[in-house]
């Protein structure tokens, strides 16, 4: 079968459209999420309180990215709509893959804008910044990215 596919690729005059038909259909498809790890003056972390989280429902602020959006425009939308944060020096630092679901994670590291006021909304409830050895219990995959880029002194 695949054979015939590359074969059909080759020799037939398939549009552009065709092409990106063909290729989204027989490719693996992911979800693409963002996330963002910010930190104060003193090292402290920025997490969102999550209110569709249950048993932990403190992690990074961040989302999934819609269709046709880039993911450093996710981060700054979903920021902007959970919390009425603004970033700058967007930076992207890590891209990992789920071991739960097809799903593909690009984490990035910014600042807050200057004099930002946290707005609640329906996904997220509080925002705090805490200390390295003050962390709440978090998802194992942003406890991973914590050990990771943030270690311990």
């Amino acid at each position: 079968m695949k054979q015939l596919l590359y074969w059909l690729w080759r020799n037939l005059p398939l549009t552009k459209s065709m092409r990106s038909c063909l290729m989204w259909l027989f490719n693996t498809k992911f979800v693409v999420g963002t996330s963002i790890l910010i930190q104060n003056d003193t090292g402290e972390i920025l997490l969102f309180k999550h209110s569709y989280r249950k048993n932990t429902p403190w992690g990074f602020p961040g989302g999934y990215v819609m269709r046709g959006e880039n993911p450093d425009q996710a981060i700054q939308r979903e920021l902007m709509e959970e919390s009425g944060f603004e970033i700058k020096n967007l930076k992207l630092i890590e891209v990992f893959q789920s071991r739960e679901m097809a799903r593909m994670e690009m984490l990035f590291s910014g600042e807050l804008e200057d004099d930002q006021v946290f707005a609640p909304s329906r996904e997220v409830a509080e925002a705090r910044f805490f200390s390295r050895d003050q962390l709440p219990e978090l998802i194992p995959e942003h406890q991973a990215i914590v050990d990771r880029h943030l270690p311990a002194f």
